[in-house]
């Protein structure tokens, strides 16, 4: 469905991009309304309101239409534009609305079961609470993530077979045991000055995890930069 309207035809063009919205919801309300095409038009219909500086109206119908969809059984889609949009108000710079969708996000992927999507958005969550500086956040969204990536790997079969894609196939056992990895190290760092040794723990268990991957780049770093803990934290013990 393309969404090629003349607007001077269809009134204002205010009222134009309300009514487009409008014949979008009752397509998507149809019980068989094509899934690809809707996310198609709903990125079409986003922009529309972004150039009308009218994001947080479209945010605000598009969750009103998800809680629709999902009252009326269509959980696949109601959660697709779930995450679509946390991922628009990230591009669009609205970091409050994106942590409120994002973790909606979360919420429904843990509810079907499907990881692979639950690690994509703690993923974007992650990115969020990097840029905002919000490091309580971070620690704890950091801590999901690697409980998430450690449920994934163990039962990765399931995983990817609860991983409900309209167009992305599942990510690669491999990728999901680098965010793990990925995690104890970011983890280590924020934890560095106060508790060394628990860092040095978790960057141990870093390293481990690119060793399974014959990651020798990785490994090496990590080696280095637990030498120069461990060396550092020993001289200070030594004049305590």
């Amino acid at each position: 469905m393309k969404l090629l309207v003349t607007l001077g035809k269809l009134g204002t063009k205010d009222e134009f991009v309300q009514g487009v919205y409008s014949k979008f919801s009752a397509r998507c309300l149809k019980s068989r309304a094509d899934i690809i095409s809707a996310r198609q038009d709903f990125h079409e219909i986003g922009d529309m309101f972004l150039r009308k500086n009218e994001l947080d109206n479209f945010c605000d119908k598009t969750i009103k239409l998800s809680e629709q969809l999902k009252r009326e059984g269509n959980t696949r889609l109601s959660d697709l534009l779930i995450n679509e949009l946390s991922k628009m108000c990230m591009s669009f710079n609205k970091p409050k609305m994106a942590k409120e969708l994002l973790n909606l996000a979360i919420e429904n992927s843990r509810k079907k079961n499907d990881g692979l999507h639950e690690l994509a958005r703690l993923i974007d969550l992650e990115k969020l609470y990097k840029e905002t500086n919000d490091r309580k956040a971070l620690m704890n969204v950091l801590g999901q993530k690697k409980d998430c990536c450690k449920r994934i790997i163990k039962n990765y079969e399931e995983n990817a077979a609860n991983y409900d894609s309209i167009l992305k196939t599942p990510t690669p056992k491999e990728g999901v045991q680098v965010q793990l990895a990925f995690a104890y190290s970011d983890l280590a760092g924020m934890i560095e000055k106060r508790k060394p040794q628990d860092a040095i723990k978790m960057y141990k268990k870093s390293k481990e995890i690119y060793r399974g991957l014959n990651r020798t780049k990785e490994i090496e770093y990590l080696e280095r930069k637990i030498s120069k803990m461990q060396e550092k934290y020993k001289l200070l013990a030594l004049h305590m």
